[in-house]
């Protein structure tokens, strides 16, 4: 995946804290989610070069979650089992109940196994 640093300082990520990610209609992040929009914790010091971001769309690769300017949060493979990207972690924020993203992941595994 085509991606820039953007790091505006060494050492210091760029997306830090918590951010609005919008969920696009007809996608499985949404369908996870069950919600138009989250907030996720970000630790990240690169992201999609915006430059490509209208070929990801144009493909099975399609950015389905964005940030209040429309950048790619969240990418995922149209018509794969289970294929979702974020630029947060969410296997290091669930505490009581596994994140939907986590959960989402091991449903397609299990179903997959059967």
């Amino acid at each position: 995946m085509p991606a820039v640093c953007a790091v505006p300082q060494p050492g210091q990520p760029r997306l830090h804290g918590k951010q609005r990610v919008l969920l696009r209609e007809g996608t499985m992040t949404r369908r996870l989610y069950g919600e138009t929009q989250v907030h996720e914790e970000f630790h990240c010091s690169n992201e999609l070069n915006a430059r490509y971001q209208p070929l990801f769309e144009q493909s099975a690769l399609r950015v389905s979650g964005v940030g209040d300017r429309g950048e790619a949060r969240i990418v995922e493979l149209e018509g794969a089992p289970f294929y979702v990207a974020t630029l947060f972690l969410p296997q290091l924020v669930a505490v009581d109940a596994p994140h939907p993203v986590v959960d989402g992941f091991i449903q397609a595994v299990a179903r997959s196994a059967r």
